[in-house]
């Protein structure tokens, strides 16, 4: 099981040599959104991580850590 971050999912982007526009595509979302996601403005909807951990092949694990 992997810790869901987006610094995670950055990391795995980078590892299977995917670009922001083929997650935005995976997510049927727009880059723009994306990207803030990506940046911590938005968060990532529960269907979306499910998504992300299929493109991934991981298994994500949500954490509730209170900043």
């Amino acid at each position: 099981m992997v810790e869901f971050t987006k610094e995670k999912v950055r990391g795995l982007m980078a590892e299977k040599g995917l670009r922001q526009v083929d997650i935005a595509l995976e997510l049927n979302i727009d880059i723009a959104t994306l990207q803030n996601k990506l940046n911590g403005k938005t968060e990532f909807k529960a269907d979306e991580i499910k998504q992300l951990a299929r493109t991934f092949n991981v298994d994500f694990v949500i954490s509730n850590k209170e900043d």
